[in-house]
């Protein structure tokens, strides 16, 4: 949003983008053309452009800052330009809505990489603000983005000399300085050049400043920078959470309570502009560790406020009413039909109506049932076999075992469970409810599975495919989870299972049915996993956020079979879930690796698909994997024609049950490029944008 002080300045400056017939226009000329609106320039002279541009920066030596870009390849599609950062916070949303035809579709792990990643980047991206001196003088100052968790990522010298050159060119409002922004960048401008061109500036004396002023409720947690994507991946961090950080993140995807840094943040920092969209407390000061030392892991209310830092003693009822107003609106589920013991082929679950989905639903769970419903309306050559274990299953073993539970005692695990849903201590503080709920994930993989059920389920392996010594899949099927309203995408585990290794004298490996595992696959094994992995800290984590009632959560298990040295996987969408376009976007990968929950700068091929009565007319590459050459390809043309013809029979025989929701209804698979060369489709959910 444009501010009042520099809205008469846009005004000036749009009507001077008109280009006269001797000029050529620049690319920001032609772009705020097509806005309507000055969104940038690629020359920035005039303090009045600076006021038109440039944000209120918090931080208390500046004044305003604003974002800019530098190509870092010679092939970047655009030139260097200073951004309009009173409409954009992110460079990533000014990309998309100024440049759709390039970047309409851009990810944001894409992203991140073309600005991050020595190895892909495109652009070097940063701040200019404008600096308080001693004396009061205004000084500006420039950043360069790298990621605070990864020394690989610090610019060089001779990669910020070339950005200051490009910036300095195009800056024509006084010198610029370098101003480092992680202790990485601070530890490395000490071996740079005494004559380097520009100045750097040094270390500051600020011990306070407050970048979104709020409060925030939750158990305050020291967390190491070095730890945090590991603990936000594993869910161990939460909205009830306030992070205590040795040194400012890059960014911060998970929803917390608060952050309070030790380190000083950039005021257009990814990290300030999320926490600024979530209203929750954001602010910097010395020493955190020392300060907050009495409060650690104590349920407390805190405030970034404009001048200091705030902390008192909260009780959970205060807590609970904060929460409750950050969370969404919360997502029902049912509890599941637990008197239904048969295993049931994914052919044979009924699923003709409504009431019958829904019935199987109660019993099987959403992966299984959604499946089922679509294998039985398509051909046979894109299935994989399979059936479905219910929920009476899963319920057997919690109510079977005992152990002593942490905070209750002597229990079945669901006893404890239970007891722990409406135990406070559990509820609000996510330190200790993730140290539970792994020693209840132990405690069930040391439990033993019914040998009857083992026996029921290695008869069904047989007779579904053909014998003992065929690998096969166990994958989770629980009722919270491949819905409208909760996706539950890489939540839960999926395991794979030989019963030829149970039938054998021995539990050594390697596996009888895949000779380079080394270890035995039992069935057992398999349950326990599936089933435990319901309650993985980031499972628990995601749906509380959805406020999902955790006593009606319950765990089934879909069986099909195990892809042996696939040729591709991918995530497959009958419409695009990134943006408002009527093509279809697909994402693959080479291999067996993951498209869905994918490691650190590991990117899929992404594609956008024009299909029209079921054939693909036009296909649109968007992004190359990063797994494969620079001239090659995860899906051929070809192929890609085969996955466009199975998403429209996808989306003509996929029912819709319940009330038709907001937004575009369509359909999201997962697929494969089988080592035969044979395309499968191995899971269906619905997804609205």
């Amino acid at each position: 949003m444009t501010s009042a002080r520099g809205a008469v300045a846009l005004t000036l400056l749009l009507g001077a983008c008109d280009t006269s017939p001797t000029s050529d226009p620049t690319t920001c000329d032609l772009a705020n053309a097509r806005v309507g609106e000055v969104v940038c320039t690629e020359l920035l002279t005039e303090a009045a452009q600076w006021d038109a541009l440039a944000a209120d920066s918090p931080p208390v030596d500046q004044g305003d800052a604003l974002k800019y870009l530098v190509p870092a390849a010679t092939d970047a599609p655009l030139p260097a330009m200073f951004v309009n950062s009173q409409r954009y916070a992110l460079h990533y949303d000014f990309l998309r809505e100024v440049f759709p035809d390039t970047y309409g579709t851009l990810a944001w792990d894409t992203y991140v990489a073309m600005v991050i990643d020595p190895h892909r980047r495109v652009y070097w991206g940063g701040d200019i603000a404008d600096y308080y001196e001693a004396g009061g003088a205004r000084r500006y100052g420039f950043i360069v983005w790298d990621d605070p968790a990864d020394v690989a990522t610090v610019p060089t010298y001779d990669e910020v000399l070339y950005v200051w050159r490009e910036l300095q060119a195009r800056f024509g409002l006084g010198e610029l300085m370098f101003v480092p922004v992680s202790n990485n960048q601070r530890e490395a401008v000490t071996s740079w050049p005494d004559d380097a061109p520009f100045a750097v500036r040094g270390d500051d004396s600020v011990t306070y400043e407050a970048y979104h002023t709020a409060v925030g409720y939750g158990t305050v947690r020291f967390q190491a920078l070095a730890d945090l994507a590991g603990d936000a991946a594993a869910g161990e961090l939460g909205y009830q959470d306030l992070l205590v950080l040795d040194e400012a993140p890059m960014d911060l995807d998970r929803v917390v309570s608060g952050v309070v840094t030790g380190t000083r943040q950039a005021s257009l920092s990814h990290l300030n502009v999320r926490m600024s969209a979530r209203d929750t407390p954001n602010c910097y000061t010395a020493e955190p560790w020392t300060k907050l030392a009495a409060w650690e892991g104590q349920l407390v209310r805190l405030e970034c406020a404009a001048d200091a830092l705030h902390v008192e003693a909260a009780t959970a009822a205060e807590a609970e009413a904060f929460w409750a107003a950050m969370r969404p609106d919360p997502v029902e589920i049912s509890p599941p039909d637990t008197a239904w013991e048969a295993l049931v082929p994914l052919v044979e679950v009924p699923t003709a109506t409504a009431g019958e989905r829904r019935e199987s639903f109660l019993r099987f769970g959403a992966k299984g049932t959604n499946l089922a419903t679509l294998y039985q309306r398509i051909e046979p050559g894109v299935q994989f076999d399979g059936f479905v274990v219910p929920f009476a299953w899963y319920q057997r073993f919690l109510d079977t075992h005992t152990w002593d539970a942490p905070g209750v005692g002597v229990a079945t695990f669901g006893e404890t469970l239970a007891a722990w849903h409406t135990d406070e201590t559990f509820l609000s503080n996510a330190a200790v409810r993730a140290e539970r709920l792994a020693a209840l994930r132990a405690a069930m993989g040391a439990a033993e599975v019914d040998p009857a059920d083992v026996a029921t389920l290695a008869d069904a392996v047989r007779t579904t495919f053909g014998g003992s010594d065929v690998m096969v899949r166990l994958r989770s099927s629980s009722n919270a989870e491949d819905g409208v309203e909760f996706s539950g995408a890489g939540l839960y585990e999926s395991v794979s299972a030989c019963v030829a290794d149970d039938e054998d004298a021995d539990d050594e490996g390697p596996s009888l049915c895949d000779d380079d595992k080394d270890d035995e696959k039992p069935v057992a094994d398999a349950l326990r996993v599936v089933w435990a992995s319901l309650w993985a800290a980031g499972a628990w984590e995601e749906r509380a956020w959805y406020g999902m009632d955790p006593s009606a959560v319950a765990m089934a298990v879909l069986v099909n079979d195990q892809a042996e040295d696939e040729q591709a996987n991918l995530v497959a969408f009958t419409g695009n879930p990134t943006a408002d376009d009527p093509r279809w976007l697909v994402e693959a990968q080479v291999g067996d690796l993951d498209v869905v929950a994918a490691e650190p700068g590991v990117t899929p091929e992404r594609t956008l698909l024009t299909v029209e009565g079921g054939e693909v007319v036009q296909v649109e590459r968007v992004d190359r994997s990063s797994e494969v050459g620079d001239d090659e390809e995860v899906l051929t043309d070809v192929r890609l024609g085969e996955v466009g013809a199975l998403l429209w029979e996808v989306e003509a025989v996929m029912p819709f049950d319940g009330e038709t929701p907001t937004g575009t209804l369509m359909w999201d698979t997962e697929q494969k490029v089988l080592e035969d060369g044979r395309l499968v489709v191995k899971q269906v959910r619905p997804f609205v944008r």
